[in-house]
């Protein structure tokens, strides 16, 4: 059995999939929202029906909170802990044989963060 089988195409992360090492659909989306400064409707991708979209959501919005480039309400503050504690699947891949589900409360750990570091450093500038 194909290991791409088992994920969902449409909503999958991914930095470098496949052969060509191509973003995934969704990175592709919120990437063009984070270059165009489009905060407000990252934001707006917490209450999304794609866990992809949440997920990238939360590391970009947690991100430009850090760097003082959004201020978050309580509204997002509550969705994103909600989001933190979520057992919902997200497909992620990586290359062109890694494909995997992982729950959005184990890829938003600490350590999970780091698979998503460089595209965040990438496409938020510090300046």
């Amino acid at each position: 059995m194909n290991a791409q089988d088992n994920v969902d195409k449409n909503e999958m992360v991914g930095f470098a999939c496949y052969f060509a090492g191509q973003p995934s659909k969704t990175v592709k989306k919120v990437t063009t929202k984070l270059n165009n400064k489009k905060y407000n409707s990252i934001a707006k991708l917490l209450t999304s029906d794609n866990t992809a979209e949440r997920y990238l959501a939360v590391i970009s919005l947690e991100q430009l909170a850090e760097l003082n480039k959004y201020n978050l309400n309580e509204t997002e503050k509550n969705l994103i802990a909600e989001i933190k504690q979520s057992d919902e699947l997200v497909s992620i891949c990586s290359g062109c044989t890694y494909f995997e589900k992982v729950s959005l409360k184990e890829l938003l750990t600490e350590k999970k963060k780091l698979f998503a570091k460089n595209w965040l450093n990438r496409n938020i500038k510090t300046k």
